[in-house]
């Protein structure tokens, strides 16, 4: 999400731009600085809007990250890493879907006992 479109957002869930700008502990002018990109918004504070937002700001941080080193030796490594971090994270995470989706067949295989007992 580009910045302006962050800081909107972020300001209408609070209140208002001014309001905002207290919530993060800035200035009104600050704020108005990153939203018409006067000034960089660092990536925590793009992680901190997108916290408030209702986003998730770990992946706002890494995306805030990756847009700030693109180009650099840093940010190539930085994709490399990210990149298998996030190959392994997805991983994981197939295998607790599959868990989770196959639990209730897991929970009725149980119950199959019991239900041919009835029946006899």
């Amino acid at each position: 999400m580009d910045i302006k479109t962050l800081i909107d957002k972020a300001a209408e869930k609070v209140g208002n731009p001014n309001r905002l700008a207290k919530v993060l502990g800035c200035s009104s002018s600050q704020v108005y600085d990153w939203r018409d990109e006067r000034k960089r918004c660092s990536p925590a504070d793009r992680a901190r809007l997108a916290s408030l937002c209702g986003d998730d700001p770990v992946q706002e941080l890494v995306r805030a990250t990756l847009e700030e080193t693109a180009g650099t030796t840093r940010g190539d490594q930085l994709r490399v890493i990210l990149g298998k971090w996030s190959r392994q994270t997805g991983a994981a995470l197939h295998g607790v879907v599959l868990a989770l989706v196959s639990l209730p067949f897991g929970l009725m295989m149980l119950d199959v006992p019991r239900c041919i007992k009835r029946e006899i």
